[in-house]
This record gives structure tokens, C-alpha cells and sequence, in this order.
């Protein structure tokens, strides 16, 4: 069995039973913040698109200042956080009193994550993850999107949980593959953008969660530039009026039936972009995958590139990606 997916199914059935006897499930609802909340993207496009379970994603703060009157018995509430966002245990802690069946993710066991909700799921962890292509379904993103094939199997009566099973399997060749196959871009990449303050980042589908992680974690937080995260559709909407041959721009195309988005997209940067880079899924092995999971693989794989690009550029730009100017300094 893949890593992580026996944890997942031990700690969900009985979830599962508890929501039984509650009367069953009516909604499933994810609580975070930043990347943590990022993280859960593809897990909540996953079952938007295939299952029939309602599905929402609130930022914690927002949840636990208003909460929604609908969280009750019958509903899953999923909170991650590596450590102990302080939001996000309040607002497992919220959902409790609310009733719901809560289910932590978290990097420790004995976080207050962890140990406010009712169940908990620990996923891996360090900062180097991205690293090791064996780890590469093992972090939080990979966990949440266990979790949601899982309901789907159960809920849903889907049909390609198998299919999706063997997409983790094959995941840790294909990033591995693909994580040596950017090695001389990435370094491109990072002399290219060192001195770049504005950017521009787009994807769409279930890749739309690594325009969100780049932009306020990678770009923003570890790199301290600004970085606005546009889906590919909406650039036509608006954005594409700030387009000009100097603007940075990264541009990530998907696999899968929002494909198109992202080459309309493309086909406009390279007309009148001039100072904008391509990561390209499909080039990079994920269109190995059975088309009928591909494309909610998207980020699993396009995340810890992307990080790979940055980190290079940090590198070059000799400002560490753990550098923070306001973040763990005081209370805010």
C-alpha cells in the first residue's frame, strides 16, 4: 500500500462511522491558512468535480469569526496545520462545539492540531521534502487528496479509486524524473528572474493551488516580492492589461481538461510577454498518469518544481527561502 493511505483509511472509517451514527454525512469542510489552506485545493477540486458531497474551503480566521450556520453533526471538518496556527486550532476547537466530526493533519502527533480534533493524520514535514521524489504524495496536499479519493470511493460510488492508487504509486518516478530533468532551468531560471520584484504567477484546474502557494508563500513570504496569483482563465478579465515585455511572469500549464485555458493563455504571452517562463506538466511525465486521475495530480507535481525554481533563484539572489521579516518575530 502506498505510504500514508493506511493511516488515512484506519483514521477516516472511523470518521465515517461516527458520521453514521450522526445520521451520515452531508458536507465536507476544509480549515486553514496559507499554504496549509493552499494545500487542500486539489483535494476540494477533486470532489467538486466527481462527487456530490458539498464541499467548501474557508480560511480558519474567517471560520471561526463566522462560522457558517450549516456546520453540524453530519459535517467533516479537515483541519491542517504542520505545527499549531493558532487560527486553525480554534477553528477545529469552533467546529467541535459545532458538533462536526474533526479530523486534524498536522506534521506532529502531539500538536494542538493534532490533539483538538478528534482524529488526526500526520503527514511529512520537513522544508527538504520536495527533495525526495519518495515523499512527494507524503506531505499535506498529498494527504488531503488521499483523504478526498477516499470519500469518493465510499460516498460517491466512484470508479477510478484504483486508477488513482496507482497514480500515487507511479508519482515518486515521475517527480524523480522530472526533479532531475529541470536541474539546468531551474539555475536558467534563477539568473534570469534574480532581479525581478513583480511578478505575475497563473495555472488553472487543481494546478490553480500553485499560482496560490507561489504567490504568498514562495514568492512573498520566503522571497519578499510581490507576486499577484491569477487564474488563466481570468487573465483575459483584467490582468492582462498590466502585460508588457518586462513584467515576470510563470506561467503553469496543466494536464487534463483545463489544458486549454492555460494554452490560450500561453498563446497571448508570446505574442506580447517577452520576459515570461512555461512550466509545462505534460512535458514533465505527468501525462502518464490514467487521463481519467491526471489532472488532479497537477500540483503534486508542479509544487515541489516550482519550489525547485525559486529556491534556485533564492539562492542566487542570496536570500534564503526560511528568511522572514515579521513571521514568528512577535505576536501580530
Amino acid at each position: 500500500m502506498i505510504k500514508g493511505m493506511q493511516e488515512v483509511i484506519q483514521v477516516m472509517e472511523k470518521a465515517k462511522a461516527d458520521l453514521e451514527a450522526n445520521g451520515g454525512l452531508k458536507q465536507v469542510v476544509f480549515v486553514a491558512c496559507g499554504g496549509s489552506f493552499a494545500s487542500s485545493y486539489p483535494a476540494r477540486y477533486l470532489l467538486n468535480q466527481e462527487g456530490t458531497i458539498r464541499v467548501q474551503g474557508y480560511n480558519a480566521s474567517e471560520f471561526v469569526n463566522a462560522t457558517p450556520r450549516n456546520i453540524d453533526k453530519n459535517t467533516l471538518v479537515i483541519g491542517t496545520s504542520t505545527k499549531a496556527t493558532a487560527e486553525t486550532v480554534e477553528a477545529i476547537r469552533v467546529a467541535n462545539e459545532k458538533g462536526a466530526v474533526t479530523v486534524g493533519l498536522s506534521g506532529y502527533p502531539d500538536s494542538l492540531t493534532a490533539q483538538t480534533a478528534r482524529y488526526y493524520i500526520t503527514y511529512y514535514h520537513a522544508d527538504e521534502w520536495y527533495q525526495d521524489p519518495t515523499l512527494v504524495h507524503c506531505n499535506s496536499q498529498g494527504t488531503a487528496l488521499k483523504i478526498a479519493f477516499w470519500l469518493l470511493k465510499e460516498y460517491c460510488g466512484y470508479t477510478h479509486y484504483e486508477a488513482a492508487l496507482e497514480a500515487f504509486e507511479k508519482m515518486p518516478e515521475i517527480y524523480g524524473k522530472a526533479y532531475q530533468q529541470v536541474k539546468e532551468d531551474a539555475a536558467k531560471f534563477a539568473m534570469t528572474y534574480k532581479d525581478d520584484k513583480v511578478w505575475n504567477v497563473m495555472s488553472s484546474g487543481a494546478a490553480w493551488e500553485v499560482s496560490y502557494s507561489d504567490a504568498f508563500c514562495f514568492f512573498q513570504e520566503m522571497q519578499t516580492v510581490h507576486c499577484v496569483p491569477i487564474h488563466s482563465g481570468e487573465y483575459f478579465h483584467g490582468a492582462f492589461e498590466t502585460c508588457d515585455k518586462d513584467l515576470a511572469i510563470l506561467l503553469f500549464k496543466s494536464v487534463g481538461r483545463t489544458r486549454p485555458v492555460d494554452e490560450r493563455a500561453e498563446r497571448f504571452l508570446n505574442k506580447f510577454a517577452g520576459h515570461h517562463w512555461i512550466i509545462d506538466a505534460q512535458e514533465l511525465g505527468l501525462g502518464e498518469l490514467d487521463e481519467s486521475v491526471a489532472e488532479y495530480f497537477n500540483a503534486m507535481l508542479l509544487h515541489p518544481i516550482s519550489k525547485q525554481f525559486i529556491s534556485a533563484m533564492g539562492d542566487v539572489r542570496m536570500h534564503p527561502m526560511t528568511y522572514r521579516r515579521y513571521m514568528w518575530k512577535f505576536n501580530y
